[in-house]
């Protein structure tokens, strides 16, 4: 096992990776009472066109959240949540574009909620009945994401953003899409991606890292997995301009619910001599410096009554583009798009913006390993996103100079974008 110092600060992350080839990352904090466990596996709602041990698959929209439904359920007709509960833990799961993950969070009994962890999502367990009641649960949740109005925002810029990119579909798929899926896709989805070679453990909190090694290993040894064979995912080639550049659509909210989004390719910044990490986090520094919460703009448009908030900003990173999202709620959408535009048309960085923003930076990953939930997190988009832990990320921040930013900040244009309004109905 590896003991590695997290650069600059007193936390250490211990790395083991089993013989069966399963990552484990942890993050141990005795000054917390609680642990945190996830379980990941490298298949989102991205991945349905894969060819796997020489056959080509092209699922439904929705496979890999609908399997992460199904994996709470045991042969013996227990689940997953009834052995949980009656440890007094709390267990979840999600799926992502890129991932899904597996969660645990509890303050005792530590071998009892890993092992378990590792016995249920490594046990199997499917029929046609199962995939049947199934199918009504998962329609129901699609029919509530489609009326949530935060949701549908998001998923609209990702519809009107993206012409072939998967992240244009519901991560949960459409229910046309539920209705096709089959036991053979479910099964089929569990044995291409769901192998330890495929898959990391990560955990924070309190706890003993040999201890959990020891666990993770006396569990797995017990379970026999097939010999892996990576499934080679086929992508398709997403253009550089945006499926619709406006959308307005009614629905029942007070006020206008506004978002624009750049796609920026990342070949843009090639000739920036930087890892695309480090674009990652000049492209993050500049749009909190011109519309984070102590902006010029976010303080004149909330005095102003323009936005009843904040801006909300998001930055969305796919194997070609850079996705840059604003969203608020206001009662003048043309106004707040008008003065989003201006912004990114004039965008400004100075040193002392950089050096503000850099401490701020620093102190708050700092902090954050207080929030063993944060950190877990943290290590999940590392491990997907960069391929490993980032152990030095405060060099990263350190080394940022103003070159470079003002470099990066020439790439934002208003060059491709797309706006998405939800309007009240009551609008006319």
């Amino acid at each position: 096992m590896k003991k590695i110092n997290i650069k600059n600060t007193d936390e250490f992350v211990y790395l083991e990776k089993l013989d069966n080839g399963l990552d484990i990352i942890m993050i141990p904090n005795p000054k917390v009472k609680n642990f945190y466990c996830t379980l990941n596996v490298k298949f989102g709602s991205i991945y349905t066109n894969f060819k796997y041990l020489g056959k080509n698959f092209n699922f439904p929209k929705g496979v890999a959240h609908f399997l992460e439904h199904l994996m709470f359920n045991m042969p013996d007709g227990t689940n997953a949540f009834e052995y949980y509960s009656k440890l007094g833990s709390n267990i979840n799961a999600f799926t992502t574009y890129e991932y899904t993950s597996y969660e645990v969070f509890a303050n005792n009994k530590f071998k009892e909620n890993l092992s378990y962890l590792l016995k249920y999502v490594y046990t199997p367990y499917f029929t046609k009945e199962m995939i049947n009641n199934e199918k009504g649960i998962i329609t129901e949740e699609i029919n509530m994401i489609s009326d949530n109005p935060i949701s549908e925002i998001v998923y609209g810029l990702y519809r009107n953003i993206f012409i072939n990119d998967e992240r244009q579909y519901l991560i949960a798929g459409t229910i046309s899409d539920i209705k096709n899926i089959t036991l053979e896709d479910i099964t089929t989805a569990y044995d291409a991606f769901y192998h330890p070679e495929n898959m990391f453990l990560v955990i924070t909190g309190n706890f003993n890292p040999t201890e959990a090694v020891a666990i993770a290993s006396e569990t797995m040894k017990k379970i026999d997995f097939i010999e892996y064979c990576k499934p080679i995912i086929k992508k398709k080639k997403e253009p550089t301009k945006v499926k619709n550049e406006l959308e307005e659509k009614d629905i029942p909210v007070d006020k206008y619910k506004v978002i624009l989004g750049l796609k920026i390719p990342k070949n843009k910044f090639k000739n920036i001599n930087i890892s695309e990490l480090e674009i990652k986090i000049y492209l993050n520094l500049i749009i909190r410096i011109n519309f984070g919460g102590t902006s010029l703009l976010k303080e004149e448009l909330l005095k102003s009554k323009i936005i009843t908030d904040s801006i909300s900003t998001n930055l969305t990173v796919t194997e070609d583009y850079f996705i840059i999202a604003f969203l608020t709620t206001t009662d003048y959408p043309d106004y707040f798009l008008k003065r989003i535009k201006e912004k990114l048309n004039n965008l400004t960085i100075n040193e002392d913006d950089i050096n503000r923003k850099v401490k701020s930076s620093i102190s708050n990953l700092i902090l954050s390993f207080d929030e063993i939930e944060a950190v877990n997190n943290d290590v999940q988009d590392d491990m997907i996103y960069q391929g490993k832990y980032i152990d030095n990320i405060y060099d990263y921040y350190r080394n940022i100079n103003i070159s470079t930013a003002n470099q990066v900040l020439k790439k934002i244009t208003l060059s491709n974008f797309t706006v998405n309004i939800l309007k009240p109905k009551s609008d006319k």
